[in-house]
């Protein structure tokens, strides 16, 4: 069986380094573990053509491959609507083993998101005009915090979002005929950016329980939603959805260390062996690490606590 394997840093185009050292470290992560049960079929852009053993390639290639394949998994980022179209194009020549492209239409909308969740679960309040107290502003269509920001407008594309204070998590799903919640990750944020993650979180059983419950009425209430899911939420006095992302997630690159599974594993069908090492995922001007794009070094260490 033959898997096409794309992540759109590694393989599509030019994006900054601190955004791109995730990316690469991702496809490092599934490429490993889908080879214990494709053949994976795919190319990378030149400038990783030394990292991987795949061949050099463009993204106007992609059909080439998908036609010969027999299922597929993209990641991409929503921003420009990139992991729809992508999916969209794929889903034309075989098996999805990601989230279908009418899901990703929902969760890479922020507002459309909004609309579809604010009465299945708690979210911050969320409108296209000004908020009344403290609000945040956010590109309707956007990942990895790009362009949060306080604000007292609301520009032409943006939604303005209630600030809600509290522990940053997510947690990673697994969705097939049922839900499955895998791990909850603490992330670590910077400016409203993304920098990290602790694997899995350091919060009570009785809070993880919690959240996990929350994810899942998220993830039920979106049709199309497949594969790897993962939901952002703030646990303030109690868990906030702030995002649904219909793709791989970056906590992903530490299960190995972590629970003893390969993402790839987790996404087939097999399940976490329970916490071998609590680790945190980092991202700066280190020596060396799990995966490197200019000065940009991504590392998993082990956290004693």
């Amino acid at each position: 069986m033959k898997l096409f394997l794309f992540e759109f840093a590694t393989c599509g185009d030019e994006v900054p380094e601190q955004i791109a050292v995730e990316g690469v470290a991702m496809f490092k992560t599934l490429l490993t573990g889908f080879l214990k049960h494709f053949e994976v079929i795919g190319f990378v852009r030149s400038k990783f053509k030394d990292y991987f053993d795949l061949p050099e390639g463009k993204i106007d290639e992609i059909e080439s491959y998908l036609e010969r394949s027999d299922s597929f998994l993209i990641v991409a980022p929503e921003d420009d609507y990139t992991l729809l179209n992508l999916t969209k194009k794929a889903e034309k020549y075989c098996e999805n083993l990601g989230s279908s492209s009418k899901a990703i239409a929902i969760t890479s909308d922020k507002w459309r998101l909004y609309k579809k969740l604010r009465r299945k679960v708690l979210m911050p309040k969320t409108s296209k005009k000004e908020l009344e107290g403290k609000f945040l502003i956010k590109p309707r269509v956007s990942c990895g915090g790009e362009g949060i920001r306080f604000s007292s407008e609301v520009p032409e594309g943006y939604i303005a979002q209630e600030f809600v204070n509290g522990e940053n998590l997510s947690v990673s799903l697994i969705v097939s005929d049922e839900i499955r919640a895998v791990s909850v990750n603490e992330q670590l944020i910077k400016d409203f950016r993304y920098n990290g993650a602790i694997v899995p979180a350091r919060i009570s059983e009785r809070k993880a329980l919690e959240v996990c419950e929350v994810a899942m009425d998220a993830v039920e209430a979106i049709r199309g939603l497949n594969g790897y899911v993962g939901v952002d939420i703030v646990y303030s006095d109690q868990p906030y959805v702030i995002e649904v992302n219909a793709r791989i997630t970056t906590p992903c690159i530490a299960f190995e260390r972590a629970y003893d599974v390969n993402v790839a594993d987790i996404i087939l069908g097999e399940s976490p062996k329970g916490i071998i090492k609590r680790q945190k995922i980092e991202k700066g001007n280190f020596g060396s690490g799990f995966a490197k794009v200019g000065s940009y070094v991504l590392r998993i260490v082990d956290l004693e606590a």
